[in-house]
């Protein structure tokens, strides 16, 4: 009984913590946002001819050679893993961008199985979780480690960014994923994104 007690508990926190982590990681990035990791993002060039320019990120920082290797999967209702918080520094679901703006992206990762910040975070198009972006995580985040209450999560901060003409014109959705590349395993963050891209 005590066990139930204590899960019960555990859920109802988590519920309360999704809302506070939510607010919070918004209105941190609607004011100074931390610098872009450019170090895997997408190809800002498309081939000659192409009129819908493919998304391309070198995947073996991820430890895979193919995207089938990776196992996608979304958390269960209980387990918080992230957030993605923001595009373009908007909290909003709905963003408009420009084929020639820069889309920057942010949030913050964990794996609350091994009680650690993600070590990456990938960032997909719907069709065949196509990766767009991978974006290291290791940015402050003392919120996140205060609101869970582990100083383990103090550095489970993520950002990225890539020029908009490697994206589809037209509504494109956007969705983050903690990955454990011990397992393989992309697990789908908090929040999908979505982006019209115009010319």
């Amino acid at each position: 009984m005590l066990n139930r007690a204590k899960f019960l508990g555990v859920v109802t926190g988590l519920a309360v913590l999704v809302a506070a982590c939510s607010d919070s990681t918004r209105s941190a990035t609607n004011t100074n946002p931390p610098p872009a990791d450019n170090a895997a993002n997408v190809s800002t060039t498309a081939p000659a001819g192409q009129k819908k320019p493919t998304p391309a990120t070198d995947i073996s920082s991820l430890g895979v050679k193919d995207v089938s290797e990776i196992k996608f999967q979304t958390p269960p209702p209980a387990v918080l893993n992230g957030f993605f918080d923001a595009v373009n520094n908007s909290g909003a679901l709905k963003h408009n961008v420009s084929k020639n703006g820069t889309v920057t992206l942010t949030g913050w990762a964990i794996i609350p199985e091994k009680t650690k910040a993600a070590e990456k975070v990938i960032i997909t198009l719907p069709d065949s979780n196509q990766i767009v972006a991978i974006a290291n995580v290791k940015l402050a985040r003392p919120d996140v480690a205060k609101a869970i209450k582990n100083p383990s999560y103090k550095n489970s901060g993520w950002t990225t960014a890539f020029k908009a003409d490697s994206l589809p014109t037209g509504r494109v959705i956007l969705r983050a994923w903690t990955y454990d590349p011990t397992t393989k395993t992309a697990t789908q963050l908090k929040n999908i994104h979505e982006l019209t891209v115009s010319e």
